[in-house]
């Protein structure tokens, strides 16, 4: 008895000591959030928000378009409206600024394919290579599938063809499969009959001892120069494999690739998991937008980052990386997406953005303006809670303010999950 009211005892104090916490937390954010509120209630010109059957116009993004080369929108994925935005920015760029090379979390084959896709409209191309992405969240999954879709249909009404949209492969190779399959295909195009292993151990063996030789017997010339370049390109990712971070492969393969297509001075668009456009190390580390603001390229200051964040949404999540207490028995499982829980993630902030917006509704704040408050700040960056710290989200720089990790963010209020093609009747 003794030993079960000291349970009681300890429960009830850890409970007074949370509510506590939690009320004096509520009553910081809210005393600190006033500015910020008032801010956005002052400079509505600042913000576009749009219910969530429309288009942005994208009015207050179009000088940031403009007078950028990379634009990077970073979301979390398996949120339907997430990828709605993606189209819409990428129907936007194309139109307003002639941008026609989409960047994304796959490898240079998987691109190959859905180039391909693109020309041909086979929608089994499609499942082939998201079936094998990196984002499990998108394997057999209809919203992501049906960007691809909708890409299709853009290019078939784009009459200059030298304006249609085509992807550019920048992730470390995902599956080895496609690179052989890519490969195959391009020895096909050079007359070059050898075979190629699918394992990836033993393709990476062969790819050092072998393919240079294979390489280097290829008469060359001007026809199939472009093939030879891209058998290069797939040694070298092959070759070191092992040897890098999926962070440099990207920023590496982007390099060579911008100079190999001369991308200097074109407009350049990429969509990724937020982490990766990000212009300052989160938790230590350099990701993708980082190396990018880093680098040489003509571009590194030209370059404009949109982060998502999420108010009473759902994520589509692979139910292989679930705990068993709520996963369901099917690929994905329905989950809940929010920025404002304090126990799994909230980011200081995300309730003056709610404070200045509807339910169902997606919202495009410019926090970059020259009086933002956001250049003072950490707000909608600094976070806390377990998935904070699971996910590496901690900031480590903290003489850093918000804009120097994003110059824009998307609110999305009441998103449905990404729908899984096994719920579609």
């Amino acid at each position: 008895m003794k030993k079960l009211n000291k349970i009681v005892k300890l429960s009830l104090g850890l409970l007074i000591i949370f509510t506590l916490f939690t009320v004096g937390f509520k009553i910081k954010e809210h005393f600190i959030g006033e500015k910020y509120i008032e801010y956005w209630k002052s400079n509505s010109n600042l913000y576009e928000s749009v219910n969530q059957n429309e288009s942005f116009n994208f009015k207050i993004f179009e000088k940031s378009a403009l007078e950028n080369d990379l634009v990077l929108f970073g979301e979390f994925h398996g949120t339907k409206q997430t990828i709605k935005i993606d189209v819409q920015f990428i129907k936007y760029l194309n139109d307003k600024v002639g941008m026609k090379t989409h960047i994304a979390e796959f490898d240079f084959s998987q691109a190959y394919f859905l180039n391909k896709y693109l020309k041909e409209g086979n929608d089994s191309i499609i499942q082939y290579v998201l079936n094998s992405w990196i984002i499990k969240h998108g394997h057999n999954n209809k919203s992501y599938n049906d960007k691809w879709r909708e890409i299709h249909k853009l290019n078939k009404t784009i009459t200059d063809r030298n304006l249609h949209i085509k992807v550019l492969g920048i992730d470390k190779i995902q599956d080895f499969k496609i690179t052989q399959h890519h490969l195959l295909t391009l020895f096909k195009n050079l007359n070059v009959r050898h075979k190629i292993p699918r394992n990836e151990k033993e393709i990476i063996k062969w790819a050092k001892e072998d393919l240079a030789t294979i390489i280097g017997n290829i008469k060359k010339d001007s026809s199939n120069q472009k093939w030879i370049e891209d058998v290069l390109f797939i040694q070298k990712n092959i070759v070191t494999f092992n040897n890098q971070s999926r962070e440099d492969f990207m920023i590496n393969n982007f390099t060579d690739l911008y100079k190999r297509y001369n991308l200097e001075g074109q407009k350049i668009y990429g969509y990724f998991g937020g982490a990766h456009v990000l212009q300052k190390e989160m938790n230590g580390k350099k990701d993708f937008g980082k190396l990018v603001v880093m680098s040489t390229l003509p571009l590194s200051k030209k370059t404009y980052s949109i982060t998502t964040r999420y108010i009473d949404s759902y994520m589509s999540a692979p139910s292989a990386y679930l705990p068993p207490l709520i996963k369901k028995d099917t690929e994905h499982t329905k989950i809940s997406n929010t920025c404002d829980n304090m126990a799994l993630l909230y980011h200081y902030g995300i309730n003056d953005l709610k404070s200045v917006t509807k339910k169902y509704s997606n919202t495009f704040f410019n926090i970059n303006a020259l009086n933002s408050p956001y250049k003072n700040s950490l707000r909608l960056i600094d976070n806390i809670g377990l998935y904070s710290l699971l996910a590496g989200m901690r900031v480590t720089d903290k003489e850093s303010v918000t804009t120097d990790y994003i110059q824009a963010v998307i609110l999305i209020r009441n998103s449905d999950w990404a729908v899984p093609t096994s719920f579609i009747e």
